[in-house]
């Protein structure tokens, strides 16, 4: 039960992740106090929000599917070779810490855009 619980913690954040950015991308939803990339410049004009959500969901579907399944596989192979519990921690910190940065490069890049976009609106 253990290594489920590793495999799904695992691939669980790439996963939703990638779900959201398909979202943001396909549907992005009106302005809003709850779901979207939600930042002070996003949320200053129509026009920007809109722009703000298709390519952060862009962006973060094509950083999310390879993740996903790189985690995925990552973890089954490990995993299936039998891991130790320190073995299995460092494979989670690893696992969170590159979802972590794939998320700082997605809000990097998109507040790079929404910078360039509210300069020419003005």
């Amino acid at each position: 039960m253990g290594d489920f619980l590793i495999f799904t913690g695992g691939v669980a954040v790439p996963l939703a992740s990638l779900i959201a950015g398909i979202i943001l991308w396909r549907n992005p939803p009106m302005r809003n106090a709850f779901f979207g990339f939600r930042t002070k410049l996003s949320m200053s004009c129509d026009v920007l929000w809109h722009t703000a959500q298709r390519y952060c969901g862009r962006l973060m579907t094509a950083v999310f599917a390879p993740l996903t399944v790189a985690a995925a596989t990552v973890s089954a192979v490990l995993l299936k070779n039998g891991l130790d519990s320190n073995g299995k921690f460092i494979l989670m910190c690893i696992s969170v810490g590159v979802e972590i940065a794939a998320l700082a490069t997605v809000n990097i890049a998109a507040e790079r855009l929404l910078k360039k976009a509210g300069e020419r609106n003005e």
